[in-house]
Parts: structure tokens; sequence; C-alpha cells
């Protein structure tokens, strides 16, 4: 089939063109993104709380508490959103109830095992003027590179439970 001059300029310049508005279209707003808290790309913003509802121990010869499905536990199961907050020194020691400033925060993964295993996690680096040894809370989970996400705020509130609650800064 022949084309004429006129429909060739119009399949080369402006079906391309309607492609690219169609997908544009389709997207949700980057920025309306970040703010959703329920959302993978939600925006942690420095100035946030992260407040400790209930004292926690450091057990003997660690340097962090680890959290999972809401509870204290000794290790994570790592194929499943967990936490470790972590301090200074070697346990044992205790992490009094209070409240931290996320001082920043960021999303990343990492290789655990090329080319089956990422670990995809999100970092919180904490201040408290009455528990300097309080470092950060880091929540995390394994999996494959094509099916992870990066870590959401309900997965980490619901590794934490009600041991730990957030209040965002706007």
């Amino acid at each position: 089939m022949k084309v004429s001059g006129i429909t060739r300029s119009i399949l080369f310049k402006w079906v391309p063109a309607a492609f690219v508005v169609a997908s544009i279209a389709g997207c949700p707003n980057p920025m309306a993104v970040k703010d959703d808290v329920n959302s993978q790309f939600f925006d942690i913003r420095p100035g946030s709380q992260l407040i400790l509802h209930q004292d926690v121990s450091i057990p003997s010869g660690r340097s962090h508490a680890s959290f999972q499905h809401g509870k204290v536990v000794n290790g994570l199961d790592n194929y499943a959103v967990g936490c470790v907050l972590d301090v200074r020194d070697l346990g044992p020691g205790s992490v009094s109830a209070g409240t931290f400033t996320i001082k920043r925060a960021e999303s990343s993964q990492e290789w655990v095992s090329r080319p089956n295993i990422m670990k995809f996690y999100r970092v919180m680096y904490l201040r408290s003027d009455s528990q300097p040894q309080v470092l950060r809370l880091t929540c995390q989970d394994w999996d494959g590179p094509l099916l992870g996400d990066d870590i959401s705020v309900p997965e980490i509130r619901e590794a934490l439970g009600g041991i730990f609650s957030f209040e965002f800064a706007q």
C-alpha cells in the first residue's frame, strides 16, 4: 500500500506524539505519589518524628533490637518486612520510650545473591538529645529483583505494630 506525503507526515509526527501524551496522562503525578503515605515512594521528610511507645531491650552482645509483625524478635525472617533499631554500643542495654527526630531517610536496594535475591530497604537516621546512642531504624525485605519494591510506610507500620508510631513533617 502506497502512503501519500501528507499521510506519512501524520503517521511519523503525530502518532508518536499521541502515544507520549496518552502515556503521560495515564501516569500518576510524581509529587502526589511522594506525598501519599501509602505509596512506596512516600518521602519521609527531615523533621518527622518516630515515637517509641515502650522501652526496648538490647540483648547482650548486640547493638540492635529487631521488630517484625508488631513484635520484638530475636532475628528477622528476611522474606517479610522487618526493622532493626541500631544503637551505638553493644548490649545488654535498653532504649527508653521517647520521641526521635528523623534527620534524613533514604530508600535503596542491593544485591544479596546475584541474580536472584535483592535486599530492598529504607533507612531513617535518628536523633534524640536524651538518647544519643540511638542511631537509625532500618526496615528491609528480600525479594527477586523484578518482584521486590521499595519498603512502604504501611509495611513499616505492620512490622513495628504498636511499638512505634510516626508523625510526618509537612
